[in-house]
């Protein structure tokens, strides 16, 4: 593992992140980053060009053993990313506060509430709202420390998909585009941001 690594392994984490994936059919990555500066739009921008970027996706594609974006290399015996840069060649970031009902916000991806998000469960994989409550509030706390917290919606531009790559296996791309479950939030902890990434289709 690299230095970047983050550990979803722990409970709170993976459970949420693995009943997001059923629900919404997904696969949901959970990336950690550090607030250097005042302007967290700034650090997210800077975060999402870095190494740290892609090699904690790299890592987490191969921890839960989808290799979506490895391609096994029989002369090495290992899986190696797949050539190419996952964030598109131009974007503009768009970050927008969600101030209230946050707790919400995150609850729906689990209860497929699409009147709060991109949250079809296609295969109806939803689950009820109260245990959905309780496994929000279990990683909101252990993210947080059970400090105050603040949650950004990302507009989901930033990084290519298959329509853009004309449905390629072979080329690094992340969000399924086309009628999908897209979606890009930020986690907002004292000194350090955690970006959730949703890319369910039917």
């Amino acid at each position: 593992m690299n230095t970047d690594y983050f550990d979803i392994s722990q409970n709170p984490i993976k459970l949420f992140l693995d009943t997001v994936d059923s629900v919404l059919n997904s696969n949901t990555f959970l990336l950690k980053f550090e607030l250097k500066t005042e302007n967290m739009n700034l650090d997210f921008s800077n975060f999402i060009h870095s190494e740290s970027f892609i090699n904690q996706i790299s890592d987490q594609d191969k921890e839960r053993e989808w290799f979506n974006m490895h391609d096994f290399d029989y002369k090495t015996k290992m899986y190696k990313l797949r050539k190419g840069n996952i964030l598109k060649d131009k974007f503009e970031l768009e970050i927008k506060e969600i101030e209230e009902a946050k707790n919400e916000y995150l609850i729906g991806m689990l209860t497929g509430d699409t009147t709060k998000g991109r949250f079809n469960s296609f295969y109806s994989k939803q689950i009820e709202k109260e245990k959905a409550k309780a496994i929000v509030d279990n990683l909101i706390s252990y993210l947080s420390l059970y400090a105050n917290w603040k949650l950004f919606f990302v507009e989901p531009n930033f990084l290519k998909d298959a329509v853009e790559n004309n449905y390629r296996n072979k080329v690094l791309h992340y969000f399924g585009g086309d009628y999908a479950n897209d979606t890009a939030t930020i986690i907002l902890t004292k000194g350090n941001g955690y970006l959730l990434l949703t890319n369910g289709i039917d």
